[in-house]
């Protein structure tokens, strides 16, 4: 007796439709869980990016006496202007991030770690005061243009489209904050950054003894010490991270070589804008404190002025206020 069998050589229609559906719906599960995993990797990146700059002070300490300065602006006391240096805290890190090669190209006519006695040991003396900023040099110009990934957070997908500028110079100073900034398409070519040292509440405010209690350890030409924060290393912060452009449609960035600094005077932005620090991570800012901790402060915290979470975030920021700090009113 013989028996035939049929052969099938195709889906049909609805089973190829169900195999579709069925393939869709594993694609939106698996997604989200996708996307968590690799926020969380990009926020694992960005702590450890934070961790190597804060305690890449330490190091800078340890050799000069001196924590580096925020900014390397006009002299002190004097008003904001193009015609200073204008080198971020970032240039004076390069060789304790394994960045001692670029640091090495940059020309020390503008590079304020070659005049370190003029700059930080006699501010005001005009003598040793280079009047030009660091994107008038040839040499400097062309350094800055090099991508440095310790500087980045990989949660920043806009790093490399375009922007409407970047900026090359920030100042805090009696009250007042003011920067500058190249507009493409040139702007966008420079290596950025999203990690900023932090100079308090607005930086030294000498006409408020109020805003100035709040003051942090970095400004322009600072020249703190890790013993002068009485506050305590872990209580207060190095960098926090900054996108120096509104969210979501980014219009501005910020260059390392001019990176600048923090102040923490409007708060933590749900939007952040070019005065404000922000991030790309879900809900929170990253925070490098000085011991080398890093701190996650929920977006939205001290966007009110004199509100009980403006105070905590201040408090982080001020490197002498002798206040405790709520962590907890911070998200933390």
């Amino acid at each position: 007796m013989m028996s035939r069998f049929r052969s099938r050589s195709a889906f049909t229609l609805i089973e190829l439709l169900v195999v579709i559906a069925i393939i869709a719906i594993l694609i939106g599960l698996l997604l989200p869980a996708v996307q968590k995993v690799r926020e969380a990797a990009a926020r694992m990146q960005c702590s450890n990016n934070l961790k190597q700059i804060s305690l890449a002070c330490h190091n800078y300490e340890g050799v000069y006496g001196f924590l580096p300065p925020g900014a390397v602006g006009t002299p002190k006391g004097t008003a904001f202007s193009f015609s200073a240096p204008h080198n971020s805290i970032h240039t004076f890190l390069l060789p304790y991030i394994e960045q001692e090669n670029l640091y090495r190209l940059m020309s020390t006519q503008s590079n304020p770690q070659g005049q370190t006695q003029g700059l930080l040991g006699v501010e005001n003396d005009p003598t040793v005061f280079t009047p030009s900023g660091w994107w008038n040099n040839t040499i400097n110009f062309n350094v800055a243009r090099t991508r440095v990934k310790t500087f980045e957070c990989p949660s920043d997908a806009t790093r490399d489209n375009s922007v409407n500028g970047v900026f090359i110079a920030t100042y805090a100073q009696n009250l007042t904050f003011t920067g500058g900034y190249y507009p493409n398409p040139t702007g966008n070519t420079f290596g950025k950054t999203n990690y900023v040292s932090s100079a308090g509440c607005i930086g030294p405010a000498t006409n408020s003894a109020f805003y100035n209690k709040y003051n942090g350890i970095f400004s322009n030409r600072s020249k703190g010490t890790l013993i002068g924060i009485t506050d305590g290393t872990s209580q207060t912060a190095f960098f926090v991270e900054s996108l120096f452009g509104g969210q979501p449609t980014r219009d501005f960035a910020v260059s390392w070589m001019g990176g600048g600094i923090a102040v923490h005077a409007w708060g933590l932005p749900n939007q952040a804008v070019w005065y404000t620090q922000g991030s790309f991570h879900t809900g929170v800012v990253q925070v490098g404190r000085g011991d080398g901790s890093i701190g996650s402060i929920r977006k939205g915290v001290g966007t009110t002025f004199f509100s009980s979470d403006w105070y905590e975030w201040n408090r982080l920021g001020g490197a002498q206020d002798g206040e405790v700090i709520n962590f907890g009113a911070l998200g933390q």
